[in-house]
């Protein structure tokens, strides 16, 4: 039996980087308010952890450890840990402090920067990837690199912290504006560095969701198409059939099925290298439209995703299809 967990305070917990992290009441009430979410993918013999909205572990219905096989979180971090071993679960169900380390090592937006460099190298004289960006994108660990990427990329840049979600700790930035400036260095004081990459035209956002089985190995899971406000904030995943899905992201005109299809086994290729047998579980690249081909990695997410909420969605009611969730 499989025991599922949805914990959306992941990034946040990540972020922190300590098992004294306590959730935010955002995050508190998402996982209150979704708690069931994995009834789209479970098994029926499965069971549901339903985390506390006040942060404390009062009322918790506490599983039958003996039959528990496994543990199943939106995310591994600390703090989940930290709240199961509170409520009794066996050792061998959790990852070890080694595994956390690496994983939230992972989970940063270096994995980023270093999967961008990888897929260029790769596709380098590849005319199958005639549609896909060359992105740019830097790991600035001080003020001058900050000021550096900026410059290089024409006077503005996006610049991204090492661990947020949904948008968030993402923010414009030119050299003279000072806010946006002083929220880099705050950033950097907490969490070591910031991300700096252009400033793209975004016509469209999308995934590709891959899982990994921890022996070196990524399999492809599909595609997902969402929708974000200006500022990158997650709104939405359209819920239809692969098919469709492939075919509403080629109907913007920037890239055929053919080159979606090219792209995913380039980047699955790519999670191997860059990944080999340091991660096992769910992960999702995102990627961006832009009026010049296909940005083939904007973020990495090492946990479960809505887009692969959005495929399971999709299988359990195909003939519903499609909506959006």
């Amino acid at each position: 039996m499989t025991l599922h967990i949805f914990n959306p305070s992941h990034d946040e917990a990540l972020a922190f980087g300590a098992a004294t992290y306590c959730p935010s009441s955002a995050a508190r009430r998402t996982a209150d308010a979704m708690w069931d979410m994995a009834k789209w993918w479970k098994a029926p013999e499965d069971d549901i952890l339903r985390l506390p909205s006040d942060g404390s572990l009062k009322g918790v219905s506490v599983p039958d450890w003996s039959i528990v096989e496994r543990i199943a979180p939106w995310g591994w971090d600390a703090h989940i840990v930290r709240l199961l071993e509170r409520l009794g679960a066996p050792r061998h169900l959790l990852p070890t402090a080694e595994e956390l380390s690496r994983w939230r090592i992972l989970s940063s937006r270096r994995t980023t920067v270093r999967m961008l460099d990888l897929l260029k190298r790769n596709m380098a004289g590849d005319a199958r990837f005639s549609r896909v960006l060359r992105a740019e994108s830097q790991w600035c660990t001080t003020m001058d690199e900050v000021h550096a990427a900026i410059s290089g990329y024409g006077g503005r840049a996006i610049l991204k912290a090492p661990w947020s979600c949904s948008g968030r700790g993402v923010w414009m930035a030119s050299a003279t504006d000072a806010p946006a400036m002083l929220r880099a260095e705050k950033v950097m004081a907490r969490q070591g560095a910031v991300e700096a990459e252009p400033v793209y035209d975004r016509k469209a956002d999308f995934a590709m969701e891959y899982e990994c089985d921890g022996r070196g190995s990524v399999s492809f899971e599909g595609y997902s198409l969402f929708a974000t406000t200006e500022s990158g904030g997650y709104q939405g995943n359209v819920v239809a059939s692969q098919t469709e899905l492939a075919e509403r992201i080629a109907g913007y005109g920037i890239c055929t099925t053919a080159d979606l299809q090219s792209l995913s086994v380039l980047v699955g290729d790519g999670l191997e290298e860059l990944l080999g047998k340091a991660y096992r579980g769910p992960l999702g690249v995102d990627m961006m439209l832009t009026p010049q081909g296909i940005h083939p990695c904007i973020e990495v997410n090492l946990r479960l995703t809505m887009g692969r909420v959005a495929i399971w969605q999709a299988r359990a009611f195909p003939c519903a299809l499609p909506h959006s969730s």
